[in-house]
């Protein structure tokens, strides 16, 4: 009689379970199943990708010569990228910086003229091209300042990047690590007999959307976000073992969802969204922690750059790293796990972490309020801007002058 009792509340749960999945997993990205494996591509997305977005070397890239948007609260905020490929800028004396990396660098959610670059550059008698990119790793930003033509009068090159970016440079497939980001073929690097190696981005343009499940499936094999993180968030049958395999996560995401259906809180299918984007977020973040301990990790992180320093060299720049904290890096201790990482390097390159520096200020003011954990507001914008001055001339102390 107990164990008629076990299997029909194990039939019960799996058919729930089941139910809900089916209801759900259209609108929650987060929720994935075997067909997320190799997943249906829109045709008229894909080719609008190729068009807008896609790079053969980098993955993807913001087009010269283009407009967009961003939006905080359904405000719209305007951006530019000039004919040089650079965001647009006020015209000045010199270009004596270029700035490369992620969407801290390119600088999301505030106007052109409110960026940390523009706001440095403001009432000095230089520029600071901005080369950002959103969602780049180091990786991607190192190998477009190796590509990029440069304007012969740039001494400086700052490379920033928010501290996650370490699990970027060993992803190849953004749908692994950010499920849902089906279009983000990457390039990456790859260590062999500890000599940096560079795979190039599987996805060419003429690439078809019948030939993607063989490119897929190639880098299933070297991504490793797939065998530690795709399949193991993948829910198949028996329903209840893929449940438990993160039990405490899937616990939260399916009680937020069931609350929400049964009106027991007041959010629409986009704040539901957001709050369950906020909550991968945490737990990327969290990952991305845990990596700095990791020997395979900082090993090929380490070596990138060393890639990043000989490049600097052969086109006659200095180099310098600067870290980003995201708004949940701030929140978790575990950060200090990549405040050692990139203070050690310190010895090697300059590097200016503003993780001490944002922490002592108020983070509704500095970030912005937004699914992707926060970007920097103009004021945010403003306080890096005027501490990355003060770190440069303690070492530059005749910037102004160049």
């Amino acid at each position: 009689m107990l164990i008629l009792k076990i299997f029909f509340t194990f039939v019960f749960v799996e058919l729930l379970i089941h139910y809900f999945l089916s209801k759900n997993k259209k609108k929650n990205t987060i929720l994935i199943n075997k067909d997320d494996e190799i997943p249906k591509f829109d045709e008229k997305k894909y080719n609008n990708f190729l068009k807008n977005s896609y790079d053969k070397k980098l993955g993807w890239i913001r087009k010269k010569n283009t407009k967009g948007f961003d939006s905080i609260n359904e405000v719209k905020i305007n951006f530019t990228i000039d004919k040089n490929g650079y965001r647009k800028l006020k015209k000045r004396k010199k270009n004596l910086f270029a700035s490369f990396g992620d969407s801290y660098v390119f600088c999301r959610q505030v106007k052109d003229e409110e960026t940390w670059q523009e706001q440095l550059s403001f009432n000095k008698n230089f520029n600071i091209l901005n080369y950002g990119v959103g969602n780049y790793g180091i990786d991607q930003s190192i190998l477009r300042y190796r590509d990029e033509k440069l304007d012969n009068k740039i001494k400086f090159v700052l490379m920033g990047f928010v501290p996650e970016t370490i699990c970027r440079i060993q992803s190849q497939w953004k749908h692994y690590l950010e499920f849902g980001n089906i279009h983000g073929f990457k390039p990456k690097f790859t260590l062999v007999n500890e000599k940096i190696k560079l795979i190039s981005n599987p996805l060419m343009k003429k690439s078809k959307i019948d030939n993607l499940a063989k490119i897929i499936k190639e880098i299933s094999k070297t991504d490793r976000f797939y065998e530690e993180k795709f399949k193991k968030n993948i829910f198949k049958f028996p329903y209840v073992f893929s449940f438990c395999k993160n039990l405490s996560f899937n616990l939260k995401v399916f009680s937020l969802i069931i609350l929400k259906e049964i009106k027991f809180i007041n959010l629409n299918q986009s704040k539901l969204n957001d709050l369950l984007f906020s909550m991968v977020m945490k737990r990327n973040i969290i990952q991305s922690h845990s990596f700095y301990n990791e020997n395979k990790s900082t090993n090929l992180f380490g070596k990138i750059i060393d890639l990043y320093k000989s490049i600097a060299l052969k086109k006659k720049h200095i180099p310098i790293i600067i870290v980003f904290p995201q708004l949940m890096d701030l929140k978790l201790n575990s950060r200090v796990n990549y405040q050692r990482f990139f203070l050690k390097l310190n010895n090697k390159i300059k590097v200016i972490d503003l993780t001490n520096v944002l922490l002592k200020k108020d983070t509704k003011k500095i970030y912005t309020n937004d699914k992707y954990g926060g970007h920097l507001s103009k004021y945010g914008n403003k306080v890096v801007s005027q501490f990355i001055f003060k770190e440069l001339k303690k070492y530059y102390k005749y910037i102004d002058k160049l």
